[in-house]
């Protein structure tokens, strides 16, 4: 297009006719400027394709993280549940019976059990590398930004005050009259042992039953933290599952 109207103002120069040389060159000079814009207008279309398509993937990255996050602290909210139970099973023993059984093993065991959450941040590292600004949603934004910030530093608080108390305090208390017969792979299956004599010392420790409830009061703020955080992991969730229709 160019070369012909260049062509067209060779043409008109040499026929010296300048008014309509001066009216082509204008045109020529609209048809520059149209087809620079043209071009941006394109590269700029491009550019918000592409940032979509990053934004969609790192969403998803971000809910999948979530998806397991939330597995595995909908499975400590269980767990806590059981060491709850198991701790005031223990108290309530000790009141009624002289000497030990199998379930009050158990129980003991369950009880000084110590979950731990430890989040997926591979989404949200992501998205801090292609910058927060790639999520097109400004409340969206905030609220991941509040989950990965605010929400699970603040829960690992708690958790990290459960863990020192547990072992320096806790734990220790329960060495002077058990020992424990662990299994890595679950939990569940590991008991506790306690001679007659010792469970009959235990009865008379009233610093042990101070001891189990504290266990029993620190699981308990946890659990609670814990359900708050499952709660916006799954409002988090749904806020993304309505981006991603959109």
């Amino acid at each position: 297009m160019i070369p012909f109207f260049r062509k067209i103002r060779k043409k008109m120069a040499d026929d010296n006719r300048p008014l309509k040389y001066a009216r082509y060159a204008v045109g020529e000079i609209i048809l520059v400027v149209i087809g620079i814009l043209i071009a941006l207008q394109i590269n700029t279309w491009n550019e918000e394709r592409k940032t979509g398509i990053i934004e969609t993937k790192t969403l998803k990255e971000i809910r999948s993280n979530l998806m397991f996050d939330l597995v595995e602290l909908d499975s400590d909210i269980d767990i806590m549940d059981s060491i709850t139970i198991s701790g005031e099973a223990v108290i309530d023993y000790l009141s009624k019976y002289d000497q030990p059984n199998d379930e009050f093993k158990y129980n003991v065991q369950v009880s000084r059990i110590n979950p731990h959450f430890d989040p997926m941040h591979g989404g949200f590292s992501l998205l801090n590398s292609k910058g927060l600004d790639i999520i097109s949603n400004d409340s969206l934004r905030g609220s991941i930004s509040k989950l990965y910030e605010s929400s699970y530093p603040y829960y690992a608080k708690y958790e990290n005050e459960r863990i020192f108390k547990i072992n320096n305090i806790i734990l220790p208390k329960y060495a002077e009259y058990f020992s424990f017969i662990s299994n890595q792979n679950n939990y569940f299956e590991a008991t506790s042992e306690i001679s007659q004599t010792d469970y009959i010392a235990l009865k008379n420790d009233p610093s042990f039953i101070n001891i189990l409830n504290l266990a029993i009061l620190e699981n308990n703020m946890v659990q609670n933290r814990a359900q708050r955080t499952s709660g916006n992991i799954n409002d988090l969730i749904d806020f993304i599952d309505e981006e991603l229709r959109d």
